[in-house]
């Protein structure tokens, strides 16, 4: 999964376990620069929260949104 392409966009994400978040993507760090080394991460803000933090293994589907 490719979530650079997200940054600094609107999105939408399901995750696995059924949620639907939708926020602004305002980061993006690689595996390589993570705890686990095995997930790229994003984070976006939303209406609630100003940074929600997730890994890849974490979503089902994300999508650009307006």
């Amino acid at each position: 999964m490719d979530l650079e392409k997200y940054l600094g966009k609107n999105v939408k994400v399901i995750f696995i376990d059924g949620q639907v978040l939708r926020g602004y993507c305002n980061s993006f760090t690689g595996k390589l620069d993570t705890e686990d080394e095995n997930h790229d991460e994003i984070t976006i803000k939303t209406k609630e929260h100003r940074f929600v933090g997730f890994n890849e293994s974490e979503i089902k589907s994300i999508e650009i949104t307006n």
